[in-house]
């Protein structure tokens, strides 16, 4: 995670072939469903729509400032391109929903279930999972309420900015502790940006005033939480625990001479083995949390910081976004977008409700029959949920988990015939792999994609050739972490492939995984391996 945040960060930058086919011509029966009354039905909602790369958007806001706010939105990938390159990567891809939220309380709606009290205190949410993200902006909300007594003016903009660099955060480096993810967030998302100059990590506006959500405004009269209870707390919602992230990962960065940045940076780095304990912060920053949270006290009270300040030369500016093309959304398009944030919010009823409602009415869009499939999955409807995904699947929709998940019903069938246990026949391996084949070309790259194809192959009568191998490899380059992807692949190669394959693997694996059944089986495997050839070198680590 250091290795893809803190250069970006801490310095600035200058400015095969297709897989087999899932169906081969069948004609898909799709469910039929019976409703007494269409009014139980939500009714169609009106929707702007755009597609830009990376981002699907839904605005209900007008037509001029859903514009306008695509445009900034592009123009801030380009800045943020420039100032963090490693962040901003192309080659990594999980589709993102931008919903845009006037009149009419819709931003409500999304509110996630175990959140109902906080639609006064924010105006943005970010949603994710393994495939999807969504981010929700509330443009109606004219102030946010911090507590009874605290209140500032709702920047959607800002607020859209934190939850974009939130996404891209998790999607190059996973999940980092709450408090460092918020601290990065914040700080990015205080990033001020034209086509010739950028500015990153300035606090205050430049001119000797502030700004609202500038740290040492909100945390001026207040007491700060003891450390060990900001490393320890995952409060994202609440903005006076953010922004004391937010001023910690300050200091540390670009405060006080950035004297203690490499004790911010070994700290960081030692939590993704260790729990942050007060001995390993003194171990890295020569002080006690009692020391430090003075020293923020004192950073708070006088902020003396450096800042990031980028001015293009003559010609060298930020190229003028492209035009906006802007239209009015489909039922089917609306439906799967709104219905599939829902869900990541815990919305389940409300979900499949959006989603139903245009299949119901007629929409057969692949997208949308994508989305059902998976909605009809999560809820345990698995002979509908397979209808709907071998429709999507015959259509080549661009989705990983519709491939991996019809792979997976296609193989508990094989279950329920009786094959699994003994050995699948050339045709049960070729109907399970086929959609599994077209996963692994589709981004974002699914880790039990690869596990479920180990498995199938470690049932197969036929063994695998070492083209099929080199798949099921390049998977553990990707997930090189994941156990029972690591068991499988060293047993296959070490039996049906390379022994020296299967040898790397197995050091690698005994290198980085704890105790736990997928260890004791290549602990087993390592017994098996024959001798090394004389004079080879020893295996290299498997590279992510």
């Amino acid at each position: 995670m250091l290795r893809l945040l803190l250069p970006a960060v801490l310095t600035a930058a200058a400015w095969g072939a297709d897989p087999p086919p899932v169906v081969s011509g069948e004609i898909v029966e799709l469910p039929k469903f019976e409703v007494a009354d269409t009014r139980l039905l939500p009714p169609p909602q009106s929707w702007h729509y755009a597609a830009i790369p990376g981002f699907e958007v839904l605005s209900n806001i007008s037509e001029r400032e859903t514009k306008r706010f695509v445009s900034d939105f592009l123009l801030l990938q380009e800045a943020a391109g420039v100032l963090m390159p490693a962040l901003v990567r192309t080659d990594v891809t999980v589709p993102a929903s931008l919903i845009l939220c006037g009149g009419g309380n819709r931003f409500n709606a999304f509110m996630p279930v175990d959140r109902g009290d906080d639609i006064y205190r924010t105006n943005s949410l970010f949603f994710d999972d393994a495939e999807r993200a969504g981010i929700v902006v509330d443009f109606a909300l004219s102030q946010l309420e911090l507590d009874a007594l605290t209140t500032v003016e709702a920047d959607p903009y800002r607020s859209f900015y934190k939850e974009y660099f939130r996404h891209l955060i998790r999607l190059q480096a996973g999940r980092p502790p709450a408090w460092v993810e918020e601290g990065l967030v914040q700080l990015f998302s205080a990033i001020d940006f034209g086509r010739k100059w950028i500015t990153f990590a300035q606090i205050g506006d430049g001119f000797g005033g502030g700004k609202d959500n500038d740290f040492n405004r909100l945390l001026t009269r207040r007491a700060l939480l003891p450390f060990d209870e900001l490393f320890t707390a995952d409060r994202s919602d609440d903005a006076f625990w953010s922004a004391q992230a937010y001023a910690f990962v300050h200091m540390c960065l670009y405060g006080r001479g950035q004297r203690y940045q490499a004790g911010f940076v070994k700290f960081v780095g030692r939590l993704s083995g260790e729990p942050p304990t007060e001995a390993l912060f003194q171990e890295c920053f020569h002080k006690t949390y009692k020391e430090m949270a003075l020293e923020l006290r004192g950073y708070l009270d006088f902020t003396d910081h450096k800042y990031l300040q980028f001015t293009a030369k003559k010609g060298q500016a930020l190229p003028e976004p492209p035009p906006v093309a802007l239209r009015e959304a489909t039922e089917a398009e609306a439906g799967r977008i709104t219905g599939e944030v829902l869900r990541l919010g815990g919305h389940g009823g409300d979900a499949h409700l959006a989603l139903i409602a245009p299949y119901i009415r007629g929409a057969r869009d692949p997208q949308l029959l994508a989305a059902l499939g998976l909605d009809e999955r999560v809820a345990g409807h698995d002979e509908r949920a397979r209808k709907f995904l071998e429709a999507a699947a015959q259509a080549r929709v661009v989705r990983p988990r519709v491939y991996l998940e019809l792979a997976r019903l296609r193989y508990a069938a094989v279950a329920e015939d009786g094959a699994v246990g003994g050995e699948l026949t050339t045709a049960q391996v070729s109907a399970v792999l086929a959609p599994l084949a077209t996963a692994c070309t589709q981004p974002p790259p699914m880790a039990e994609t690869y596990e479920l194809m180990a498995e199938v192959w470690s049932h197969s009568a036929q063994p695998p050739a070492r083209g099929d191998l080199a798949v099921l490899n390049q998977g553990v380059g990707v997930f090189p972490h994941r156990p029972l992807l690591l068991a499988l692949a060293a047993e296959l190669n070490l039996h049906h492939g390379d022994p020296e394959t299967a040898r790397k693997i197995i050091v690698h694996a005994l290198r980085v995984l704890p105790a736990s059944p997928a260890r004791t089986a290549i602990e087993q495997l390592d017994e098996e391996l024959p001798a090394a050839a004389p004079g080879a070198p020893p295996p290299g680590a498997m590279k992510p």
